[in-house]
């Protein structure tokens, strides 16, 4: 389904895949305490994830290039599978708008198909649409592509063939019966009929634990696989004849793939076969590793300008104001300064919580990995030299739009492109008035976050929690 906007589109050049490389040749060596975080890192297999663009882009344009297609060819099968995952303005969608706040069962249809696809279609219990690792459902949208490009568009139907293959290759990481996220102590009640998120036993529902490629081998080698065999069926274009490597040829390599648990690692194996760009693993839940250099990846579509927060319809000018004011704080200055902590709710003896305020800060991090890796330790056993302590750790934006992925309120009536949005939610037991607001930051293009406030003394909103919801 196609959602209708109302937008202005910044114009920019045309953006491809062939950027400088995003890893220097050397590096200074870490200090002690960088090697410290790096091992903290690896040692948090349930918040970390790796399955996004390494296997969406990197592995698909690889496995496309030994299948014998052209590079472009590979490129723009891969490019189209990638960008399900937050590369378009089409596809920013997220279960906690669509199942819990905004409650949009189409939404949810066009989510399932792409990320969780399943024979039983939603609004449906979660028990009734279990996801089979390359099932029927997920077999058939491929099976549609190939169908659509043998009938003598192969040229024009590789786009839509890279589609088909992000829901087979999903399909492994989300088997199972999906889990329904609960919000509820926040005032946010999901829709269990349209609410889907990664199988328990693959970790929590704002995990990405469950798209660990060292954490699931068997299943990403049975992946890859399977995504080699839908590419040996692609008709030939304009009747050009491709050779493809065999498979059994294949299959040693991917063993370095799988294994890789850094950026670095997944980069230095792209690199030994012959995929020398990697800036596609920025903003992926990895950690860095070792003299990982970040560059932004430049693949998505040219995202459309953000319009104010005021065009969103509905909702309190005041509280627009006040999310208006804390969101540019929160992403214009570094975290460090804290310029922000005044519109955070206090105790009744004045303190701030620090666990809010860490979260405020970790999620700031340009490294995501290393923000998930510390968010699994108590705050008293974080270093004075912790990242979250390091200005060099953060980007400073130059405005709210430069640092966010725009939203759009989903629903049948037409939405402005905005920066974030914001939903009302019951009053709390003490009879404050509540709100959320959606974002989605650049770099956390896997995750939208809801920033809970609440309104104090009758007149000022203060923030009072975070919660978020892994989108892929």
């Amino acid at each position: 389904m196609k959602r209708s906007v109302q937008a202005t589109v910044r114009s920019s050049p045309a953006k491809g895949i062939t950027s400088t490389a995003a890893i220097p040749p050397s590096a200074p060596r870490k200090h002690r305490l960088s090697t410290l975080l790096f091992l903290a890192a690896l040692a948090t297999p349930l918040t970390c994830s790796g399955f996004e663009s390494d296997v969406h882009f990197g592995l698909t344009y690889w496995l496309a290039k030994q299948a014998g297609f052209a590079p472009r060819e590979a490129e723009a099968i891969a490019l189209a599978n990638q960008r399900l995952d937050a590369g378009s303005i089409e596809y920013m969608a997220s279960p906690l708008q669509f199942a819990c706040l905004s409650r949009f069962a189409p939404e949810a249809r066009d989510s399932q198909a792409r990320h969780y696809p399943s024979e039983s279609k939603v609004p449906s219990r979660a028990q009734s649409r279990p996801v089979v690792p390359g099932g029927p459902a997920a077999q058939s949208m491929v099976n549609a592509a190939l169908r659509r490009a043998d009938a003598g568009k192969a040229a024009f139907m590789l786009g839509e063939f890279g589609r088909s293959l992000h829901a087979l290759q999903d399909s492994w990481a989300h088997q199972g019966t999906p889990s329904i996220p609960d919000w509820s102590r926040h005032g946010i009640e999901c829709d269990a009929n349209l609410a889907m998120a990664a199988p328990a036993d693959r970790g929590t529902p704002q995990s990405h634990a469950a798209d660990l490629t060292w954490r699931w081998p068997g299943d990403v080698e049975e992946m890859a696989k399977s995504t080699y065999a839908q590419m040996l069926k692609y008709p030939r274009i304009h009747g050009a004849h491709r050779t493809a490597a065999p498979w059994n040829q294949l299959q040693p390599a991917l063993a370095g793939f799988i294994g890789a648990r850094t950026k670095r690692a997944k980069a230095d194996w792209f690199a030994a076969n012959d995929v020398a760009d990697a800036s596609f693993l920025d903003g992926t839940s990895l950690p860095d590793g070792p003299r990982w250099k970040a560059a932004r990846w430049q693949g998505r579509r040219d995202i459309p300008a953000p319009m104010p927060p005021a065009a969103q319809s509905g909702v309190d000018k005041a509280l627009i104001d006040f999310y208006t004011h804390f969101f540019n704080d929160w992403v214009t200055t570094s975290p460090v300064d804290k310029r922000w902590l005044s519109a955070l709710a206090s105790e009744p003896d004045g303190r701030i919580d620090h666990a809010l305020v860490d979260q405020l800060i970790g999620w700031r991090l340009r490294d995501r990995g290393t923000h998930l890796a510390l968010a699994a330790q108590p705050h008293s056993a974080r270093s004075a030299a912790s990242p979250l302590r390091q200005r060099a750790s953060f980007e400073v934006f130059k405005s709210l739009n430069d640092a966010v992925l725009p939203l759009i309120v989903a629903g049948d009536k037409p939405s402005p492109i905005l920066p974030f949005l914001v939903f009302a939610l019951p009053d709390s037991a003490a009879g404050s008035k509540r709100a959320v607001a959606l974002i989605k930051l650049l770099d956390a293009p896997y995750d939208t976050i809801g920033v809970l406030a609440e309104r104090r003394n009758g007149t000022d909103w203060k923030i009072t929690a975070l919660i978020s919801s892994a989108d892929n």
